[in-house]
């Protein structure tokens, strides 16, 4: 599967990713925040919880490339449609979104306003192909129009939709199976990453996530060591 068309890659920016949630039919109950730290109890403290999805910006080198085709290869099934939500990436630099849109289709469904886009997906998604669920996606691009109203938001200067963009996006969730799972449509499907040890949905409690982290930090190059940024879906702060 190829990727149908290309995208301006989002900032990893709380407030673009909280608007977009926002549009897409998060309540306004939860919002995204930066996180410092994965392991200091005193960055740690300012952060609302529970943190129900972590999404992680990371740059992707020639190791990690490698570590990712490997992983796959040797891959021994994914789990059941009904325990978690995943897409499969088509769209090009359009990584956040599925970042996005991976972590909020597997909140609990009383976070997701009725009727949403994301309450839509979901219903429309449940059981279908891999093929079917990407084209869904596709579809829901072409209706926000990322690019002319998210894409040039943020700090920095974006690049050319068509641009090769050495960052991406993947996405850490609780399934209903009470596992925890790393989201990444570059993946052959969901990477379950063992029971979770937490309750109430607070990720970063769980070693196995900063774990996690931590792996492609010290696995990337020296180049990219501070090419790394992560968001927390939490309560929110209004």
């Amino acid at each position: 599967m190829t990727d149908s068309k290309s995208v301006i890659p989002l900032e990893s920016n709380p407030e673009i990713f909280s608007q977009l949630a926002a549009k897409l039919g998060l309540s306004p109950v939860l919002q995204f925040h930066d996180v410092y730290s994965l392991t200091d109890p005193d960055l740690l403290a300012f952060l609302p919880q529970p943190v129900y999805a972590i999404i992680l910006l990371f740059p992707l080198t020639g190791g990690y490339e490698d570590y990712r085709k490997q992983q796959d290869a040797n891959s021994q099934g994914y789990p059941n449609p009904e325990d978690v939500h995943w897409y499969k990436q088509t769209i090009g630099n359009g990584c956040g979104l599925y970042a996005l849109l991976h972590a909020l289709t597997n909140l609990p469904r009383d976070f997701i306003t009725a009727h949403s886009s994301v309450s839509h997906l979901i219903d429309a998604t449940r059981g279908k192909s891999v093929a079917e669920t990407a084209r869904h996606v596709e579809d829901l691009e072409s209706q926000i129009k990322l690019d002319e109203n998210y894409g040039v938001q943020g700090q920095t200067e974006a690049p050319a939709p068509e641009s090769s963009v050495e960052l991406h996006f993947i996405t850490f969730i609780k399934g209903d199976d009470g596992h925890l799972y790393e989201l990444d449509g570059r993946r052959a499907g969901p990477v379950d990453l063992g029971e979770a040890t937490v309750e109430n949905n607070h990720l970063l409690s769980d070693p196995k996530v900063a774990q996690k982290v931590q792996f492609y930090m010290d696995n990337t190059d020296d180049a990219n060591k501070n090419n790394f940024a992560i968001m927390a879906l939490a309560p929110s702060l209004d």
